[in-house]
């Protein structure tokens, strides 16, 4: 399952859960589930990297360029402009899948402890 993209990652994820609510998962599912996610998250973190090294770099173009009148772009107006670049929206972008998908990891983390605290109860009863 490597090389995951966005929306695939989205329908593993939302696969699991489903598998989750029907009882078919336990801890070591949701540590395989996590070892997935967490492949995926370097990749789209370092995708993030290198999305914002881009926007930066345009960023700074626009901000050393000048107007029409041959006046420098103020820091304001740059800002602006650059926001509103391919750049800009990549990063964005990146920067959303990279929060969201920590998000799932911390909620599997968070399904596996309680899986595995549930099972250390039962075989101490």
């Amino acid at each position: 399952m490597a090389n995951l993209n966005y929306e695939e990652a989205k329908k593993h994820y939302a696969d699991f859960l489903t598998n989750y609510k029907t009882g078919q998962s336990n801890a070591e599912s949701i540590g395989e589930e996590i070892a997935i996610l967490v492949q995926y998250f370097s990749d789209v973190n370092i995708d993030k990297a290198n999305a914002e090294i881009a926007y930066n770099s345009v960023a700074t173009k626009i901000e050393g360029s000048m107007d029409d009148k041959g006046k420098p772009i103020s820091s304001a107006k740059a800002k602006i402009l650059s926001s509103s670049t391919p750049e800009c929206e990549k990063y964005i972008i990146k920067k959303a899948e990279v929060e969201n998908i920590e998000q799932m990891l911390n909620a599997l983390k968070s399904l596996q402890r309680g899986l595995i605290n549930e099972f250390n109860y039962q075989g101490n009863t």
